[in-house]
């Protein structure tokens, strides 16, 4: 037996894992014992990975549409039938190409397609394949504190004295985290959750707020002005590190606490005692979702602007949190793969970042950025003609109709999918175990992935492909190893500047920034290493919540369900977490919608009978699952069914998009 050590690719926790393998098969997985994040723990996901690994359903071939049937093909004859439709009839790739990157792939694989969409094939439009919630999230932490990732570390969780979870329900997105959290309140630490539903890490909390629907940005600001109000802000930490302060302040005096208690359905008490817990406590972490459940960035600046007046940012035990629900979505946005940005959170619009990048890479790039990709396909007055798509989970069939109507479409993935169904070209590429490769996971820790099999027969890595297509375009890519590519990304990157694949050896990562003033990394984010202080992030002072009338009289969340998690096209291929899904499947074949126990008398319903939801945008028949953990009037819907993505929540997809908080107004009623 050979057991290799590697990073489990499923969640951003990045646990550590070690693959056996035998006679040239993944056999099986097992716990890292010593890795500091996961410490002898995987998850349900993790504990089924190998199964993902050893999978027969794999792209082993590129492939090329030719009379509606894609046939097989050499890379060359794939690769040169997407350049030859570009050059006959892109006239402008700034406006006509979009490339959707992949939250999984390596550091190195997603900075070599962030380079060939710029240098090469000379379009902006490239983005993640992920929702804004952490986007949202960096933004709020680099305004703030110029350090654009999780500002603690989740070696702190057991140090810490009071940890806040807003909206997730982190106990199943990333269970390792949900855990140590669990363990740090068994300790003593005091856990408060705020979330509409009663979830899992809110049974195991110390203090469940339960919020109306929609109301998270309010509760937050509630609690900063309790803090305020009652002088239990940290003063001194406030006049000798920040600014802003009386702006924020000031910005809190439009929330009354009789509007609060209205639109909540918290009693001030409650608020006032939470907020005295954390003002008292000597050290506080919060932990959020982000990624495609994600919140707002407005409520990430509330979340952000408290924990600033309770001073508790930059020292041990502290920090402000966003939990990364994909492997590599952390480092695919430190690859600038993203319109506005090149590497390390670096600005395209800045002249000499530009100067930098173009001048390490040989070509005059332009300082006009793109637009995301997902908002191209949702403007059907869009000039996007091409789509080149990296692996994918399927929220994106919610785009499916405005992407059969695209000219060409290529498809770039180690494994087979319904993707390729729209696909005119498609390119294999080597899974991750097959190839050397780095991951950042949501605490910002660089990790490296060794090769420990080799890809079928004749599959290139990603980063060879990448390289063999700049070669067509008549770019000078001389990279001999994945090793070649981080020395540059280090040498572009200044919070990356000190990594190298020789600094992997005998550690389990680094934490960035990694530079000549941190050569082993930085755990968190230091109050007294940030020039000039950090400040407080502008806020709207918007308070209007999402209400019911007499047409549409409840207010209907959605969410993941517990097993199909992310729409993730992986999690099918493992057999525990595929089993547990299909179960849900036939339980509840055409989705379901929670209601509280109260509501289904009223309706006259039990667990399962049919009902049909209506909103002033469409409606679905679904059935019900009664339960107790949401209040009377709410209602909840798991987005884990193909049609109620592309027929339902489609047409809602404005609201969709605000992450947690996206609340629709809909009547319910007995079939």
């Amino acid at each position: 037996m050979n057991y290799k050590a590697g990073v489990c690719n499923f969640c951003g926790t990045g646990c550590g894992h070690l693959i056996e393998i035998d006679d040239g098969k993944v056999c099986g997985v097992f716990p890292s014992q010593n890795h500091p994040v996961s410490r002898g723990r995987l998850c349900v996901r993790g504990w089924h990975i190998h199964e993902l690994l050893r999978s027969d359903q794999r792209i082993d071939s590129p492939l090329i549409r030719k009379n509606n049937t894609l046939e097989k093909a050499d890379y060359d004859e794939a690769v040169d039938a997407f350049l030859d439709y570009v050059s006959k009839n892109i006239k402008n790739p700034a406006d006509e190409i979009a490339v959707l990157g992949s939250p999984r792939s390596s550091n190195e694989d997603n900075y070599l397609l962030m380079k060939l969409a710029r240098a090469g094939i000379k379009t902006g439009n490239i983005s993640l394949d992920s929702e804004s919630g952490h986007r949202n999230s960096l933004n709020v932490l680099s305004t703030g504190t110029g350090m654009p990732g999780m500002l603690g570390s989740l070696e702190d969780i057991s140090k810490t004295d009071f940890i806040l979870v807003v909206g997730t329900d982190i106990t199943k997105q990333n269970p390792i985290i949900g855990s140590e959290i669990h363990l740090a309140k068994e300790r003593g630490a005091k856990v408060v959750t705020i979330c509409s539903r009663v979830s899992q890490i809110s049974k195991l909390s110390s203090t469940h707020i339960q919020i109306r629907p929609g109301t998270k940005k309010i509760l937050i600001a509630a609690l900063a002005k309790s803090l305020i109000e009652g002088d239990m802000q940290d003063s001194e930490f406030i006049e000798k590190y920040s600014e802003g302060f009386e702006g924020f302040a000031n910005s809190l005096g439009s929330l009354n606490n009789a509007e609060i208690v209205e639109k909540t359905g918290i009693e001030i008490d409650v608020i006032r005692d939470t907020a005295k817990a954390l003002s008292a406590a000597k050290s506080a972490m919060v932990f959020f979702a982000s990624g495609i459940s994600g919140l707002d960035q407005d409520t990430i600046s509330y979340i952000y602007n408290l924990f600033l007046v309770a001073g508790k940012i930059g020292k041990e035990g502290c920090g402000v949190n966003p939990v990364a629900g994909i492997c590599n979505l952390q480092g695919g946005y430190d690859m600038g793969v993203c319109p506005d940005l090149l590497t390390g959170f670096q600005p395209l619009d800045d002249e000499t970042v530009l100067k930098k990048f173009s001048s390490a890479w040989g070509v005059e790039l332009s300082k006009d950025g793109g637009k995301p990709v997902y908002d191209l396909l949702a403007d059907k007055n869009s000039s996007i003609r091409a789509l080149v798509v990296v692996d994918h989970d399927e929220g994106i069939v919610r785009y499916s109709e405005r992407i059969k109507e695209l000219d060409f479409v290529l498809y770039i993935g180690a494994f087979e999918n319904s993707f390729t169904e729209y696909a005119d070209v498609v390119l294999p590429v080597s899974a991750y175990i097959e190839t050397d490769g780095t991951f950042t996971n949501t605490e910002r820790r660089i990790q490296i992935s060794r090769k420990k099999l080799d890809p079928p027969e004749g599959v290139l890595p990603a980063w060879q492909l990448y390289t063999r297509i700049a070669e067509k375009l008549s770019l000078n890519w001389e990279y001999a190893s994945p090793s070649d590519i981080m020395d540059e990304i280090a040498s572009l990157t200044p919070s990356y500047s000190g990594v190298s694949y020789d600094r992997f050896k005998g550690i389990n990562g680094i934490q960035w920034p990694c530079d000549s003033e941190h050569p082993e990394g930085c755990a968190r984010f230091d109050i007294d290493e940030a020039e000039g202080g950090v400040r407080f992030v502008a806020v709207t002072g918007d308070f209007t919540v999402p209400d019911v009338n007499e047409t549409y009289p409840w207010l209907l969340m959605t969410g993941k369900s517990q097993h199909f998690w992310h729409q993730n096209n992986l999690m099918k291929r493992t057999f525990i977490p595929n089993r547990e899904y299909n179960a849900t499947l036939l339980l509840y074949p055409e989705g379901y919608v929670e209601i509280n126990s109260d509501d289904a008398k009223k309706l006259g319903v039990r667990d399962k009978w049919p009902l049909k939801v209506t909103s002033e945008y469409g409606a679905m028949n679904v059935v019900a699952n009664v339960s107790d953990d949401i209040q009377p009037g709410t209602a909840y819907v798991p987005y884990f069914i193909r049609d109620m993505i592309s027929e339902f929540l489609l047409e809602h997809h404005e609201i969709i998009e605000k992450g947690e908080d996206a609340i629709i107004p809909v009547r319910i009623e007995k079939v």
